[in-house]
């Protein structure tokens, strides 16, 4: 069994940059703001050195919230991750102590929980000595740490591996995400990501509040659906850059976005239907395009579409349709999934799409197969050329690559091809191969001629030899014969 490490403190004791420099990557956003660090962010943490392995929790900070529900529920959520953590690392400065810090060695001494107190900002070995003060709290041991300077690391981690393994705890190999199927939900603010992970994972993994920018970091949850294990990414909502400001916590939020989007198979691109598809929603569907990933449309909130009076349920489902075939035409081959995050209907549908286009990413087509093909669609509809160009020719063709499919034709020059037969071609594919969810490149190389040097685009080198060649080219520029003698002048 895996232990958990959960990090606790108020809020602006630098928890996250700690839960960065134990885990040795940049995963949670880093701000001077409080409250930066809204949900449980999780890393597996394996100590090779010190052979423990220990999934490492970064929680929000702890503070007594009044009236503001977004910081009552940041609170509950941390609360629940200290009744659910094997230990504890309580983060405080090395020199005092907060009515809010008090607040919180009270919930540990009521939680029974072991804990291990993390005294931060110790950047010199006199702050450091000064921070076993805190021993007076009768909490565990305290260990001096510098998150600016990376000071006392090692001896934290030695500390989370001595504690751990006195617990029963030990080495697993970390092997959660390693061939799973990662499906990235991205969208604009506020159109019910996080709402829509929470529905799909069964538990509150998100907080989910009515307002633009809750989430600010990318959160990893692994769901198992139909036997398949599948690592759901939920992401900062989207915004345009000029809506965004620079060197603030959005931008970096956004920046944590696009990042897990690199780092997805699948994304499903989340939007209001009944605010309609808005500019950003375009943009941001382009964004996942430029990464050549597997696209899902989910239109979210359909059920307050379809509770809007004077709506025809029987017509409006068709309409929607065509509205978005006329936004995104571009993009027909994405399958689209109407659901309702809150009423929790039709959610099963995103993820069995999800799994359905990572086959089809990873789907081949025999050479032969293809070039039949070839041979049938061009018999049906000859390649279109350009008006200034020769007769365009299609040799052969075949699949190079996967995930995405890629598709390499040879032809006679690629250039003497219309844009619109490469479009026809593409069609084709998916028409008679599939392919659904995923984009296609599709590459039409020129056929290099071996009467044209190399900077001609010839291969006139690689079939006669560079000396040759070279040899050629000094009896047409110095007039040389083929023995290297000079040529006599030619009398008048």
């Amino acid at each position: 069994m895996l232990a958990r490490v959960t990090i606790i403190g108020r809020p602006n004791v630098w928890k996250s940059s700690i839960f960065n420099s134990l885990s040795g990557h940049r995963i949670a956003i880093i701000s001077d703001i409080e409250n930066t660090t809204r949900d449980i962010i999780e890393y597996h943490i394996d100590d090779m050195e010190n052979e423990v392995s220990y999934m490492m929790a970064d929680s929000g900070g702890i503070v007594q919230a009044d009236n503001e529900t977004l910081l009552n529920d940041v609170r509950s959520r941390a609360n629940d991750a200290i009744n659910s953590s094997d230990l504890i690392l309580f983060v405080l400065e090395y020199d005092r102590m907060t009515d809010f810090d008090e607040f919180i060695v009270k919930l540990l001494r009521r939680s029974k929980k072991p804990v291990l107190v993390v005294a931060n900002k110790a950047d010199n070995p006199k702050r450091a000595m000064e921070a076993y003060q805190h021993l007076s709290l009768g909490l565990g041991d305290v260990v001096p740490v510098s998150a600016v300077q990376t000071r006392g690391f090692g001896e934290l981690k030695s500390k989370v591996a001595e504690m751990l393994k006195e617990l029963g705890f030990g080495f697993i190999k970390n092997e959660t995400h390693e061939g799973m199927l990662r499906l990235a939900i991205i969208g604009r603010p506020n159109v019910g990501k996080s709402s829509l992970v929470n529905a799909i994972a069964g538990e509150t993994r998100s907080i989910v509040y009515d307002m633009p920018g809750t989430t600010r970091d990318a959160i990893d949850t692994v769901i198992k659906f139909k036997d398949e294990d599948i690592v759901l990414i939920d992401t900062a909502g989207i915004r345009r850059a000029g809506k965004i400001g620079s060197a603030n916590i959005e931008q970096w939020s956004v920046m944590r976005a696009e990042k897990s989007v690199e780092r997805s198979d699948v994304v499903a691109v989340v939007m209001d239907a009944f605010e309609g598809i808005a500019h950003q929603d375009e943009h941001i569907v382009g964004e996942a395009m430029k990464e050549k990933k597997g696209i899902i449309l989910v239109v979210n909130k359909w059920d307050k579409v379809m509770n809007k009076p004077g709506v025809n349920k029987d017509t409006i489902l068709e309409r929607y349709m065509h509205y978005l075939s006329k936004k995104f035409d571009f993009l027909s081959y994405a399958p689209v999934v109407f659901t309702s995050a809150i009423e929790n209907k039709r959610i099963d549908l995103v993820l069995e799409h999800a799994i359905k286009i990572r086959e089809e990413r990873n789907k081949r087509v025999k050479t032969g197969v293809f070039n039949k093909f070839l041979e049938q669609i061009t018999y049906d509809h000859a390649p279109t050329g350009n008006r200034k160009s020769h007769k365009p020719r299609i040799y052969y063709g075949s699949q190079v690559d996967v995930n995405p499919p890629k598709f390499m034709i040879s032809v006679n020059n690629s250039e003497h091809f219309h844009f619109s037969y490469v479009r026809y071609i593409e069609n084709k594919i998916r028409e008679i191969f599939g392919f659904e969810g995923t984009p296609i490149e599709i590459e039409l190389r020129s056929r290099k001629s071996m009467f044209k040097p190399k900077e001609q685009g010839g291969s006139r080198e690689e079939h006669f030899g560079e000396e040759i060649v070279e040899l050629e080219k000094k009896i047409a520029d110095k007039k040389i014969d083929t023995f290297g003698k000079k040529k006599p002048r030619k009398k008048r």
